[in-house]
């Protein structure tokens, strides 16, 4: 399934009422991970599907299935607020006219690294292209990287600045994959209005739109 296209999960009609599975990946951790599959084109449910849980879970249908129902609406909700295009998509790790703190992009951020390894040729293909290569670069500063490392002394404002810059950049490679796959509809949903081709690309790579993902 592709990152558009409706799944076959989506008639699960569970009975009863919804309880979150401890299991599942943490609310946060999820929407990074969810975010993730969606701009990243191609993926089959059976690809990325399993990495909502933790742990992979025991054979229990019931549990399962509304693991994947919460998890669905999740993506849902995803979905719908990227078709708000800039500046109305607003993911997980923000809050509107708060300073957006680096612990939580850093647990978005994990989950949206653990959907990228799903698809390791189009990222590494993301990171080495001129044109999108600034995307990738807004989440270094959020990895963690395992081991300690000197900083330089204005790294914090470094990532003030990638953190505000990430919504508007997801929206960006949102747009790339829905234009991989050529989902016009989708595409023509975000209402984000038409971007001009001399004004900055919403990718945040900092490049002319025309020089960019419109040339992708």
């Amino acid at each position: 399934m592709s990152t558009a296209t409706s799944s076959p999960l989506a008639p699960l009609a569970f009975q009863g009422p919804l309880v979150r599975d401890p299991g599942l990946l943490p609310v946060l951790e999820m929407d990074g991970y969810l975010t993730g599959v969606l701009v990243t084109p191609h993926l089959e449910t059976s690809q990325w599907v399993m990495g909502l849980w933790r742990e992979r879970p025991a054979v229990d249908p019931a549990r399962i299935e509304q693991g994947l129902i919460t998890a669905l609406t999740h993506r849902k909700a995803i979905e719908t607020s990227f078709a708000k295009g800039w500046p109305g998509f607003t993911p997980a790790f923000c809050e509107p006219g708060h300073k957006t703190e680096h612990a939580k992009v850093r647990t978005w951020v994990k989950g949206f690294w653990s959907a990228m390894k799903l698809a390791p040729d189009y990222w590494s293909a993301i990171a080495e292209d001129e044109r999108t290569a600034t995307f990738v670069a807004l989440f270094t500063g959020f990895m963690d990287i395992g081991e300690p490392f000197e900083e330089r002394e204005d790294a914090d404002e470094i990532r003030d600045e990638h953190a505000a810059l990430l919504p508007r950049a997801l929206v960006g490679m949102r747009k790339l994959a829905l234009m991989r796959e050529e989902q016009k509809p989708a595409l023509r949903a975000m209402h984000s209005g038409k971007v001009g081709r001399n004004e900055p690309c919403p990718c945040g790579s900092g490049k002319k739109y025309k020089r960019c993902c419109a040339a992708a």
